[in-house]
């Protein structure tokens, strides 16, 4: 089989132009953006209405809001196919759409690429040239960045502005920064977001090929919502996490935590060792860094030993101290780099002399040599400041307090988790146990048919039971005799609770009553809540309550899950038994979870310390309270009629984890729920094919897939590789293949054939949905020679076909070479139509036009 190869639209000749044309030049606008380009000495060419408007790689359009469908349309007849409109208008997108043109903004702050010498921006300063790129809003944050990046040498490849995010949006950009060579690491402000989903799914594109931080002053939603963090103050950082982006909650932090990830290699461990030629200095740094949640690197007797011969003796434990030789400190940071047990380095330098230029100059010297990350702070100001600079020049990452050091390796420890955590991808159905999906079914649709909202306590205990999430055993009351018969059922002590739909249970004191020891009293304290329930003035018609025997002591914990304006459903984990309302006290993630995201959840919560061995008492089983998550997050995947679910109190022991309490609220019939903003591995898209004896299983991608991908690409011809990357190459990049095997199931799709006897991947179809509404896609298609003629290529496309038919895409394309005569014939067969692309006779496009249904 022959390969069909994806053309994509190309942003390059947006982001890196050869020529620039600018309409609006005489607008107030216009003028400045005008005098910037000529004053940065642009190496490429600039128009202007004066050189009447010719074709360009680029368009700027600065032109009055009246002016600009007609500049638009003036650029595209020119034959320019993306613009920045930098003016402030709306309906932006219906006049790109007119035109024929793709356009960032409106209000975009512009496009500064300073190895061209390009300032297509208002901005009079630009930063010199670098490896980090700058995509943003804010032009206020833009121009801080800026005015913070010049003095300090700090170096840019790009400088984008989004605007308005209306057509040519995050996705789009993130994607070529992301496979742009001059780009090391990605720089993102978030103010607003058209379509969340997209954005965080090029996001987690983006981040597993950079290193990517962001800031989010508040992200703002179509139709006025208000911003998310109200909402839940956790949830847009584990949004982020999962996509593995780094989020900043200050400019000072956003610009620091850049820098730190531009600069210094990934972490290879969470311990850090502190170098310093300070003993108090040392100690202060070292109690900075427990005090911070750090690990301080314990060194083996090996290392000591090493270290011994350098320093004269084995060093104490804690900070090394390296003496007063100008060298140590390089010397010294050399030696830990190689013990496997130390994960980061922190060299501290206090001004000491006149041979500190020496140190500096070592540390320099040194740290090419150095494969942990090594952080540097240089102190004082009157050399400090002059030392810092040297060390920014060598590209170092260098700070001016061990305070500001600090953060920065607790930067790249949480992008390092943030990375892991993106690369888990837990199936749509990860239990292990078989739900009673049936039973969580009828329930639903019996509150439905009552004309109930809200689910309580004994019922919504039962929804969740049905997921084998341990529950305490509960009987419904309607009076409290009934209450006092239903305990002698279940035993003593016992607990009676309010039951309401109305309000929630613990919402106001002595709805709850604890430690009954008989039926008398389960019978007076059913009476006495009924009493509280008359003086709040609430409507008793509808009390009853629920009868329990005693939890088991342990520590209370609560999850609770709701929706979030943006980002869908989201988990929370944290203490049990508080103001319901509160939900700033929980750490958040996404469903779905696995357990080892539901372990992470639960170690970066507040009550994580609470669960550990303390005071004698043993440490509660985190595996059950992990399993419980995942359960959870099962049960919301499942029913989407779920708008709330809030398990409070779960008493967490040291033999497992038992829910006491719990609150279901359902969406209004008809309401669909927001799309979950994680895709869950497609495990039901799995199949099998079997042809002349030989089986394979036909799968979606996954990471781990890469290897094997690159060794079957590795058996295809020399004409092959042409066919399908229009180029002679005999391997792909690295970062390629890592791009093709770790995918983002929202937006596309990579069906694998692998053969069950050897685990080797045999072929692969690929579907890729348009930046825009989805509705078009394009594909690629290949096996490996030794399976021609087993038709596996045709199984493979009818997957993908059917998925595309699944997600709405109306029209398939793909570009083919012109002479690639086996493969347009096998498309024919399929039902595509072949069109000539105007300008290339090499190159054709197969065209299929789908009718959307749903399987």
């Amino acid at each position: 089989m022959v390969i069909a190869a994806i053309r994509r639209f190309d942003p390059a000749r947006v982001f890196h132009p050869g020529s620039v044309s600018l309409s609006g030049s005489e607008t107030p606008l216009g003028r400045q953006v005008l005098a910037n380009l000529r004053a940065a000495a642009f190496t490429g060419t600039i128009a202007t209405e004066a050189d009447e408007l010719q074709t360009a790689d680029l368009a700027l359009v600065a032109d009055d809001a009246a002016d600009i469908p007609a500049a638009l349309a003036r650029h595209a007849a020119a034959g320019v196919r993306g613009a920045i409109v930098l003016s402030q208008t709306p309906g932006l997108p219906a006049m790109a759409r007119a035109a024929g043109i793709r356009v960032l903004g409106p209000h975009s702050f512009g496009l500064i690429v300073p190895g061209l010498g390009l300032n297509a921006s208002p901005f009079t300063l630009m930063p010199p040239r670098g490896r980090a790129a700058f995509v943003g809003q804010s032009s206020s944050i833009a121009r801080t960045v800026i005015d913070w990046a010049v003095p300090n040498g700090v170096g840019f490849s790009h400088f984008a502005g989004i605007g308005g995010n209306s057509d040519v949006g995050f996705g789009l950009v993130l994607d070529y920064l992301s496979r742009d060579p001059s780009t090391t690491a990605i720089m993102l402000e978030v103010d607003r977001l058209r379509d969340p989903p997209q954005f965080f799914s090029a996001a987690r594109a983006a981040a597993r090929l950079r290193p990517v931080v962001a800031i989010a002053p508040g992200v703002r939603l179509p139709g006025g919502q208000q911003e998310a963090r109200r909402n839940f103050p956790a949830a847009l950082e584990a949004a982020l996490a999962r996509a593995g982006v780094l989020l900043t909650f200050s400019v000072a932090e956003f610009i620091a935590a850049a820098e730190t990830l531009t600069r210094v290699k990934p972490a290879r461990g969470d311990a850090l060792a502190i170098v310093t030629n300070s003993v108090a200095i040392g100690r202060l740094t070292a109690d900075a860094a427990t005090s911070a949640g750090l690990t301080l690197a314990e060194l083996s007797p090996q290392t000591s030993q090493v270290l011994a011969l350098r320093l004269g003796k084995p060093p104490p434990p804690g900070p090394v101290f390296s003496g007063k030789a100008p060298i140590r400190l390089a010397e010294i940071a050399a030696l830990l780099s190689t013990a496997p047990e130390v994960g980061g380095i922190l060299v501290i330098h206090a001004p000491s002399g006149s041979e500190d230029d020496t140190a500096i100059e070592a540390l320099i010297a040194c740290a090419k040599t150095i494969n942990v990350p090594l952080l540097i702070a240089a102190l004082g100001e009157a050399h400090g400041l002059e030392h810092r600079h040297r060390l920014s020049a060598a590209r170092l990452a260098c700070f001016d307090t061990p305070e500001a050091a600090i953060a920065g390796f607790r930067h790249l420890l949480r992008n390092r988790r943030n990375r892991a955590a993106a690369r888990e991808l837990p199936g749509s159905a990860v239990l292990k146990i078989a739900p009673d999906k049936a039973a969580v079914a009828m329930r639903i649709g019996a509150a439905r048919a009552a004309g109930h909202e809200v689910i309580v306590q004994d019922e919504a205990l039962a929804i969740t039971a049905a997921y084998k999430i341990p529950v305490i055993a509960s009987r419904h009351a309607m009076t409290p005799d009934e209450a006092a018969a239903a305990a002698a059922k279940l035993g003593f002590p016992a607990v009676v609770k309010l039951s309401h739909p109305d309000i929630p249970t613990n919402q106001f004191a002595g709805s709850v009553v604890l430690d009954l020891p008989d039926a008398t009293a389960v019978h007076d304290a059913a009476r006495a809540i009924l009493l509280r329930l008359a003086q709040q003035g609430a409507d008793a018609t509808q009390a009853g309550f629920v009868v329990q025997q005693q939890a088991p002591r342990g520590t209370q914990l609560r999850i609770r899950v709701s929706d979030h304006p943006v980002l869908g459903p989201v988990i929370g984990f944290g203490p049990g038994g508080g103001d319901p309302d509160d939900v700033a006290s929980l750490a958040a993630d996404l469903p779905p979870l696995n357990l080892t995201l539901a372990h992470a959840l639960i170690r970066r919560a507040a009550v994580a310390p609470a669960l550990a061995a303390h005071r004698g008492a043993p440490a509660a089983d985190e595996d059950a309270i992990a399993a419980t998550l995942v359960r959870v997050s099962q049960l919301v995947i499942d029913t989407p009629e779920i708008l709330l679910l809030d398990l409070d109190p779960i008493f967490a022991h040291e033999h497992g984890a038992i829910a006491a309490s719990a609150r279901i609220l359902l969406r209004p019939p008809g309401s669909p729920r927001p799309p979950l903003l994680i895709s869950p591995y497609p495990s039901e898209l799995i199949t099998h094919y079997t042809a002349k004896g030989q089986n394979f299983l036909l799968r979606p991608i996954r990471p781990e897939d890469a290897d094997a991908h690159t060794a079957m690409l590795s058996r295809f011809s020399a004409e092959d590789m042409r066919y399908r990357f229009f180029s002679a190459m005999r391997t792909l990049p690295v970062e390629q293949v890592t791009r093709m095997t770790d995918v983002d199931y929202k937006r596309e799709m990579a069906i694998i054939a692998v053969r069950e006897t050897t685990g080797e991947t045999a072929g692969v179809a690929r579907l890729v949905c348009d930046d825009t509404d989805g509705t078009s896609a394009e594909f690629a298609v290949v096996v490996e020679p030794a399976v021609k003629g087993l038709g596996l290529g045709t199984a493979l496309m009818s997957a993908i076909i059917a998925w595309g038919r699944t997600r709405g895409v109306g029209e398939i394309t793909g570009q083919i070479l012109a002479d690639n005569a086996p493969m347009l014939a096998f498309i024919k067969r399929l039902g595509f139509s072949i069109h000539h692309v105007p300008g290339e006779s090499d190159v054709v496009e197969a065209r299929l036009l789908l009718e959307p249904q749903e399987l």
